[in-house]
């Protein structure tokens, strides 16, 4: 049972009026940059965004509960202090008064109530309950990709089947495992980031990728009893993992993907993640480029973004008209297996996609029709921007000149408002590594590797607080 959830006024004045109950070598503490900025940290988290999010998720009736805005400080405040163990560090808040002071209570939680509210916001089963039978994870194929290459486990017509699937939405997908901490996770740092402008609403670029996501987990599991035909019966710590392709590694490995689709803020100079998503380890990253996509639509209706960014992974014909029937112009590298060094050879194109002129000069490019879905080309020379020409009397008798158009038709991932290659194409394709700076951040600076944990729900849940950690850096950031 819920009674209260503390509010960030009664917040502040706990921190104002318990303040004196801290020993000077505390207070020494409290002036140390780690937990300043921490402190910092704190006292910007808002916790009353999220009160329509948490209230729902306990009973009316029963055992009173832990006041979630301190278990919530209380994670945020370990990631920040880089705790690998929840046990760890509980131990340590249990006797340590400034931690206690910092997260706003001088009775804090134990570990099983960490775990407890984990479990509540991910609808998991704490009880490993389930026995399988030996050899659950799918055994990796001996054939490995070469070169960095990803791994190809899926078809195109799954990404178109995807695509169809969520074009008109993903509200229909709101039953997935960590939607509520998703939502947590939009209320405390995206909405908030995009009130106080470090989010355009509207013409913003978006990135989004995949990072593997190795975890602590045995594949052979730990065998129990035997079956009634004496088959050994196991229990696996992470049966929602399997096993994927490291392609930085080149090698298998257990686990998940962590996928994020993120946003560069030139002007401030913060990268921040807008939506953070756990996928199984095998599931490629073109399929999970429209699911994750379409839920950020679905959780974000007045973010609206101009053009979106992703690596060759992605370069499927069903993602670029998922994503144009959006009204979002794709930026999508080619995938060079399929494409070759230049993919422009058959359109008789340069490698920026502009025709050529008979002299050897790329011709004018005079602009895109969006209503006809087409780009035209004018002749250099009626455009002022070569001197003479040859041809100039066999191109054209046209004072206007030899006009080209190239049609979206003829390859919708060359061609279109922003050409493969082109300078504007390049341009923003440079933003698409802002979405691989926050896998990093979340695997590394926030340390979702090293973390001693198994299942997919407990490393979301992670992976989502990184993610609210990192938005509370970048408010601090912009006021130093």
């Amino acid at each position: 049972m819920l009674k209260h959830i503390s509010s960030s006024l009664e917040y502040r004045a706990f921190l104002r009026d318990e303040k004196d109950h801290l020993g000077y070598a505390q207070l020494k503490r409290l002036d140390t940059s780690k937990f300043h900025s921490a402190l910092h940290k704190l006292r910007k988290l808002d916790v009353d965004l999220a009160v329509d999010v948490l209230f729902p998720l306990y009973s009316v009736t029963g055992r009173p509960a832990h006041d979630p805005a301190v278990l919530i400080r209380s994670f945020i405040l370990m990631q920040h202090l880089g705790y690998l163990s929840i046990h760890n560090w509980c131990a340590d808040l249990s006797s340590d008064s400034l931690l206690q002071w910092l997260i706003g209570s001088f009775s804090p939680p134990g570990p099983a109530s960490h775990y407890d509210f984990i479990n509540r916001l991910t609808h998991s089963d704490p009880h490993l309950s389930d026995l399988l039978q030996q050899g659950y994870y799918t055994k990796p194929s001996q054939k490995k990709p070469k070169n960095n290459d990803k791994l190809i486990n899926y078809s195109h017509s799954e990404t178109l089947f995807l695509a169809d699937k969520y074009k008109n939405g993903a509200e229909w997908d709101r039953d997935r495992m960590i939607y509520t901490l998703q939502s947590l996770f939009n209320a405390l740092a995206v909405i908030p980031s995009s009130d106080m402008g470090f989010i355009e609403s509207n013409n913003l670029i978006l990135s989004g990728d995949g990072s593997s996501l190795h975890i602590h987990a045995s594949p052979f599991g730990h065998k129990v009893k035997l079956d009634k035909d004496g088959n050994p019966l196991v229990r696996y710590s992470a049966p929602d993992a399997d096993i994927g392709w490291d392609s930085d590694l080149e090698s298998y490995y257990l686990g998940y993907t962590l996928y994020n689709i993120s946003y560069h803020n030139p002007h401030r100079s913060v990268d921040l993640p807008i939506y953070i998503d756990l996928e199984k380890a095998s599931r490629h990253d073109a399929l999970t480029t429209i699911s994750a996509s379409a839920r950020l639509f679905d959780m974000n209706p007045d973010i609206h973004p101009r053009y979106m960014c992703f690596d060759a992974a992605s370069d499927s014909l069903a993602i670029f008209q998922f994503f144009r029937h959006k009204n979002i112009i794709p930026i999508i590298d080619r995938n060079q297996r399929s494409a070759g060094d230049n993919p422009f050879d058959k359109f008789k194109l340069n490698e920026n996609g502009v025709p050529v002129c008979p002299n050897g000069t790329p011709m004018y490019d005079y602009g895109y029709d969006i209503q006809r879905k087409r780009r035209k080309f004018r002749c250099p020379l009626r455009m002022n921007k070569i001197s003479s020409c040859p041809f100039a009397n066999e191109c054209s008798s046209s004072a206007y000149g030899r006009t080209i158009y190239v049609n979206d038709g003829d390859d919708i991932r060359l061609f279109g408002p922003v050409p493969y290659r082109s300078e504007k194409w390049k341009e923003i394709y440079r933003n698409r590594t802002s979405t691989e700076r926050m896998n990093t951040r979340i695997l590394n600076d926030y340390h979702l590797h090293q973390m001693k944990i198994r299942n997919g729900s407990k490393h979301a849940f992670f992976a989502i607080f990184a993610g609210i950690n990192i938005h509370l850096d970048a408010w601090i950031k912009d006021e130093l």
